[in-house]
């Protein structure tokens, strides 16, 4: 029974690792993650975030946030890994989110509501 049970777990061992691996070896070079909220506040009404992260394995440069007509935001370079938070200002007409970056990046995306669940923070009366 024993040899079974270290069987097994060097078997799930192996197979997390050749995933990891697998995962690690097929990201990107350039990637980015773009995640556009609109949240209901109790005390503003709404607030509005944008989350961009690289996604890929190369350092991000001359990242450009397109939150309205007249409200262009940038950021210099995002690492590997790093996620960056975009605010608009209180007076921007929003639609839609445009993302664009060095290397041909390009990301356009809608404000999206995440779901309110009661017992979590957020989540209502």
């Amino acid at each position: 029974m024993d040899k079974r049970i270290i069987a097994g777990g060097i078997a799930v061992a192996a197979v997390l690792a050749i995933y990891f691996v697998y995962t690690a070896a097929n990201r990107p070079a350039f990637a980015l993650e773009v995640d556009a909220t609109r949240d209901t506040t109790d005390i503003s009404g709404f607030m509005y975030r944008i989350k961009v992260t690289n996604a890929g394995t190369q350092d991000i440069t001359n990242i450009k946030v397109e939150l309205g007509a007249n409200d262009i935001q940038t950021k210099d370079m995002l690492k590997s890994g790093q996620t960056y938070y975009f605010y608009p200002e209180p007076e921007t007409k929003l639609g839609n989110v445009k993302v664009t970056a060095d290397n041909g990046l390009e990301v356009v995306t809608d404000y999206r509501t995440p779901a309110k669940v009661i017992g979590f923070i957020g989540g209502g009366r």
